[in-house]
């Protein structure tokens, strides 16, 4: 979806990646100022989508929050809030590399919590990671849904050039775009065979057809 998520109907699926919850809290309380509310607009974000499909799960593959000092009374009273909005819905967390440092969400949020890659009874061939590399630890009849890369893509033209969010789909693997807004991208170069939508103002566009030397940089992990 252009709202940075992916929906599986049959299972009643949501899925998003790398919301990054109480990073702009973290950057406060380091002397860094940087504009408030950006939880609440992403959670606000989620339950509008949540609303719209009614899945029965959410999925988040990694990075719910950034940092210990990110567990900040607000941020803490936000979700609470929406997870009381939200009591029926059942949510998986796979933890990403700063869930390792931010430690596990507060019980009152209810949340499920495991490590890559996983997967529930009945979603078949699909495993869930944050990291593209739990593919190699993943039966190789799987396909792995992950984060962790932030995937951009540039779209270039001779007026002008634009950056775009995506989702990367390669052979076993399909990493998400982060959901939050507040984070850094990763500008991929797609390679022969993988499809790339990019997201933005709305819209989801499918850009696999152009010419190679149209997506500029490499895949790398940003600092974040």
């Amino acid at each position: 979806m252009a709202d940075r998520a992916l929906c599986w109907p049959r299972r009643r699926t949501l899925l998003v990646a790398d919301l990054h919850l109480g990073k702009a809290a973290a950057f406060r309380a380091a002397g860094v100022p940087v504009p408030e509310s950006t939880t609440g607009a992403m959670l606000a974000r989620l339950s509008a989508i949540i609303e719209r499909f009614d899945p029965a799960r959410l999925v988040i593959l990694g990075d719910l929050l950034h940092a210990r000092t990110g567990r900040s009374p607000e941020v803490i009273g936000a979700v609470d809030a929406w997870r009381r909005r939200h009591a029926d819905l059942d949510i998986l967390l796979v933890r990403g590399n700063h869930d390792e440092r931010s430690g596990d969400p507060p019980p009152s949020w209810r949340m499920s919590v495991r490590g890559e890659p996983c997967h529930d009874d009945g979603d078949a061939a699909v495993r869930f990671a944050h990291h593209p590399e739990a593919a190699e630890r993943a039966p190789r009849d799987t396909h792995v849904l992950c984060g962790h890369l932030h995937p951009a893509v540039v779209l270039s033209s001779p007026e002008r050039a634009l950056r775009a969010a995506c989702f990367w789909f390669r052979r076993r693997v399909c990493v998400l775009p982060a959901f939050g807004v507040f984070t850094g991208t990763a500008v991929v170069r797609p390679s022969r065979g993988d499809h790339v939508l990019a997201v933005g103002d709305g819209a989801i566009v499918d850009v696999t057809p152009m010419k190679k030397e149209e997506f500029a940089g490499k895949v790398r992990s940003p600092r974040r």
